[in-house]
Order: structure tokens, then sequence, then C-alpha cells
């Protein structure tokens, strides 16, 4: 099949065809920035967008978000090197798919210093199902991407290529999976967050500790290679400020590969916890008695909305809080629901500040985990009820074929029991209360739903735990004869630490019918083919190892295939 567009029959566009096609024959007819209090670029003496690249996101059939931000030195957390307060930057999109590549829109947008030098363009009044190339200027400088828009509403493409990825924590592996994944040309990529990681140097690694405190892993890396994963920016302070985050984002976007796969097709993204802090929920800090954890959230929302190429105008602000959840359409083919599970959640169950505000515990350490209300008296949500009744009318709207779950934590309930960590073996069902396994009563409210609307093919996509996962959702999550409501797919993580969860799928234990397929020992991605008949999971594993620096001697293998065939939820091994 080819995937690489909406439905068949595109033309593919070269690396090269984009920059010397697309513009250079058109540049003298490129929108002049126009004269107002922002500066016009012309005493910026370097390259402006060479350091953090380009993007685009949010692809609707009429439109698509653009992205860039201006940076000249990333050691400068306030001006990035530019001088000047604002600048007029101006941008145009062009038709790939059209006799001459015409302009389609044009303007000009203000980058700011109050808004960290990052620009946001809804362009608008677009053909759908198209290729478009996008042009950002300043003075003498460009940058420039490829970007395609949703197929038209009430269509049904041919098929639909796109791929998912979570958990790219630079200081641990290099980013290759992103490279590789553009190459397998998706329509778009689906981010379900830790996009950057928030920790200091010594939190992620303690290299110098004694095996089990060392970082699974680490103890096969050179010296050398432990130190390339680093800039040469500050990992000793935990970031909480608003120019610590923006740093942090400017750090990882320096990245080609993640750079190349912006560049290459539009990003769908929503978040986790390493955004912000490890296993936060909501107000609730992994720190218990950090007072100032509030304004670090509000500077990481922030720094994100900043960075990311999301449409910030129909994201309302809410209580200091600004919507991320909402849904794309492609055609009658696909629905794709992207939730926030960390903005509306409650607590994690029988919190006490170790390992974050997460534990794995049994029912009979936790009652809690299966409680409708909490510690503090109120119910425990996952989602929280304006989410939860938003997700229930995607589905009673939804005309699509297939509908998609797309969130940052594991859906299915799995029983951790043989865990390796473990001193002594455990015979309890074991909980990790971060998943929606520590939220038995809100992932009960969302099983429920899908099965009323069952006829809709739902399927659900998650990251976070760092392995490759098939599993299914269970309509009762105790019981391992329970039918399947839903088939999941996990990705495994673009670059972060790797754990041996292999001992999960054990035969005999707890997850006999859960844990359909799994692999743990790779970085990599998810790549996914639909069709109306079909909904297509291939899994891509980083082979020899995401260790290694070089690009060119790395590559993507299939881990597993599956397929869902529409109106049956199991999925079936290819």
């Amino acid at each position: 099949m080819s995937g690489s567009h909406f439905g068949a029959g595109r033309t593919r566009i070269s690396r090269r065809e984009l920059l010397h096609g697309a513009f250079a024959a058109a540049a003298a007819g490129m929108v002049a920035p126009a004269r107002s209090l922002a500066a016009t670029g012309a005493g910026v003496k370097s390259d402006p967008f060479q350091m953090l690249g380009a993007a685009s996101g949010d692809p609707l059939p009429d439109g698509v978000v653009l992205w860039c931000r201006l940076a000249l030195d990333l050691e400068d957390g306030k001006r990035w090197g530019l001088a000047e307060d604002a600048y007029t930057v101006g941008w145009e999109i062009r038709d790939l798919e059209r006799s001459g590549r015409p302009i389609a829109a044009k303007g000009n947008a203000i980058a700011s210093a109050e808004k960290g030098y990052a620009v946001h363009v809804e362009a608008t009044g677009l053909q759908p199902a198209t290729r478009y190339a996008y042009r950002f200027t300043l003075g003498d400088y460009a940058t420039e991407g490829v970007t395609r828009t949703a197929p038209a509403a009430g269509s049904m493409p041919d098929n639909l290529r796109f791929a998912f990825c979570s958990c790219a924590e630079y200081e641990f592996a290099f980013p290759h999976a992103y490279e590789l994944m553009a190459r397998d040309e998706p329509a778009f990529i689906v981010h379900l967050g830790d996009y950057i990681y928030e920790k200091t140097y010594d939190e992620f690694y303690r290299f110098d500790a004694p095996p089990p405190a060392r970082r699974p892993g680490c103890e096969n890396l050179s010296e050398g290679q432990k130190r390339a994963r680093f800039l040469k920016y500050d990992r000793t302070a935990k970031v909480k400020t608003l120019s610590q985050f923006r740093r942090r984002y400017a750090e990882y976007k320096s990245d080609p590969r993640l750079q190349h796969a912006h560049r290459t097709c539009p990003f769908i993204v929503t978040w986790d916890d390493h955004e912000v802090e490890n296993d936060y929920a909501a107000d609730f800090s992994e720190v218990r008695e950090a007072e100032d954890f509030v304004a670090t959230r509000i500077a990481a929302y922030r720094a994100y909305f900043e960075n990311m190429p999301v449409r910030l105008s129909v994201l309302p602000v809410v209580a200091k809080r600004r919507q991320l959840y909402r849904s794309f359409d492609f055609g009658n083919l696909l629905r794709l629901n992207m939730l926030d599970e960390r903005q509306y959640r409650s607590d994690q169950a029988c919190a006490k500040g170790l390992r974050g505000n997460a534990r794995t515990l049994s029912l009979g350490e936790c009652p809690e985990i299966e409680s409708m209300i909490g510690a503090d008296g109120t119910a425990r949500e996952m989602l929280g009820r304006e989410q939860s009744r938003w997700l229930e009318r995607q589905f009673d709207t939804s005309k699509a074929v297939w509908n998609v779950l797309a969130q940052g934590v594991m859906m299915a309930a799995i029983d951790s029991r043989a865990d390796c960590n473990w001193k002594e073996p455990r015979t309890e069902t074991m909980i990790w209360t971060d998943g929606w396994g520590g939220y038995t009563v809100a992932r009960q409210r969302v099983v429920d739903l899908m099965e009323k609307h069952r006829a809709k093919n739902p399927i659900v996509l998650s990251g976070d735990v760092h392995s490759h996962f098939v599993t299914r959702v269970l309509k009762d999550w105790k019981d391992q004869n329970s039918a399947c409501i839903a088939p999941e797919f996990t990705t495994t993580a673009i670059s972060s630490f790797l754990r041996n969860l292999e001992p999960w799928a054990a035969p005999g234990g707890g997850n006999a019918r859960t844990i359909v397929d799994l692999d743990s020992r790779h970085h990599g991605y998810v790549v996914c083919d639909v069709t109306e008949e079909s909904f297509d999971v291939t899994a891509k594993r980083i082979t020899p190892s995401a260790i290694l620096p070089d690009t060119a001697s790395v590559r993507s293998e299939t881990s597993y295939a599956y397929r869902v065939n529409a109106g049956d939820p199991e999925p079936r091994k290819i």
C-alpha cells in the first residue's frame, strides 16, 4: 500500500525540488515585510532560523498551523542573541500539486521577545488533501518545510498513513527515530508526550551510583557516549522557570533529526508529565511540599504552547489552563481524538511522594485505586468532567469508520507483579498508579463509552512506558476472560531509557489476555496504515542501537505488525 499520502496517486517531492522548485523561481514574489514597530531584519547578520528550524501542525481540510522561532544564541535565555524586542517575519505557503506551484496564502507575523520569538501562523483557504511548501523569511534569511492538509469533510480516502511516537529523552540516546519516521512518509505524526524531559543530569543518570540506582542501560555506555547526549548548557538545576523551559525546548529543537521530521510533515501533539514534572497530576507536584509548583506548571504550559505547532486560536485559556484536548477528522475514514490526561486528573491513589506521586501498589495496600472518591473527598478523575463529556460527543457525532483515542499513558490495566525490581516475589495484582490502572472508575467510564459505540471501531494509541505493546482493553480489567472492547497499541520511546518489561507477559501471569505482544528492548516508533476495511499497525525498532551517534549507521526494522479488521476489535498478527 502506498501510505505517504491521503488517498492514492500523489507525487513525491524531493527536498531538492522543494528548495529549488517551489521557492527559487518565485522568490521575487515573496511578500515584503511590512514597516511597523517591529524590526524588518535588516540588522540581523546571521541566520535566525538555523538553530531551531520550522514546523507545521494541526492539519484541517482548509488550513494548517505554521511555526518557527528565532534564535542566534541559545545561551542567552532572555534575548537569544537578538537585538530587537520584535521582528516582522514574512511567510508564504505554496501548492505543490498545481502547475507552477502558486502561492496559496502569505502574510506577516510578529516574533516578539515577550513570546520567546516564536511565530504561529494559521494558514487558511487551502485545498484539502494537498501537499504544500511553506517558507518563513527575515531580512536575507529563510527557512522552509513541507506540510499537508487533511482530506475533505465527508470524503473517504483510499488509505491513510500516519505515525505516532513518545518519550524523547535527549540525554539518554539520539533521536534517530524522528528522521527514520519521516522516511516512512506519513501524512502526519502524532506525538503522545514527553517531548522534552525537565530533570537534571543527576536525576537522570547517577552514573557513579552502584546498581540498581544507576539508570538501566547506562552501564553499557562509554564515557564519551554519556557526554555526547548533552549540549553545553547547565544540567544541574531542575527546570522551573519560563526561561529555563524555553531553553530546554531550544536544546531539543536544535537536533537535526527532530528538525527534519518537523519540516517533512505536520505534527499533532499532546503532552504527558515530563513537559512539566515527572508524575505530576493537575495541581499536585511529585514533591509534596513544593509550594511553587503552580507557577512552574504555568511556565511549562506557556513554553509548550510557544514551541509547538498548535492552533492557539481554538484552545481557550480557562483558570490558567489552556485546553489541549481536541479532535481531527480525516474525511469519514478516521477521527483522531487527542486527549489530555494531566491537567484535569486527580492525585494518584495513595500518593506519598515516593517515586513521584505514583507508586506500584496492590489493591490490599491501596483500596483507593478502586474508589470513586479520593483521599481529599473529591471524585477521582483522569480526564475531568468537561473532557469526558466532550469525548462522548466526539463518539456521538462521529461518522468515521475508525475512532482513535490518542493519549499519554497506557489504558490497559497491567498487572506488574512480575516486575524484576521487586526484592521478593509478589502474589497480589500490582497496579502502577500513574496509569489508567490507577484510575479504575474513570477508566471504566471510557471503556463503557467505547462499548456503547462499538460499531465505530475504537482504537487506543498510547506512550509513556518506553516499550512497544499490543494490548486488549478488556471490559472488566480484573477478568482476563472478559470481552475485548478495543485494541491498544503503545509505542516505545524515541530515545528515553529502556526497561525490561517482558516478565509482564510471562505465561501464567496476570496479563494472559491483556498483553498480546511486546518489545521492551528497542527504541522506535509506530506506523499506522488505515483503509475502510482495516487498521494496520507496524511497530518499528531502531537497530543496532539509538545510543550510536551516527545516523548513517542506524536503520528501522519491523518489531511486529498487527491488523484490526473493521467490526472486530481483536488485533491479529500479520
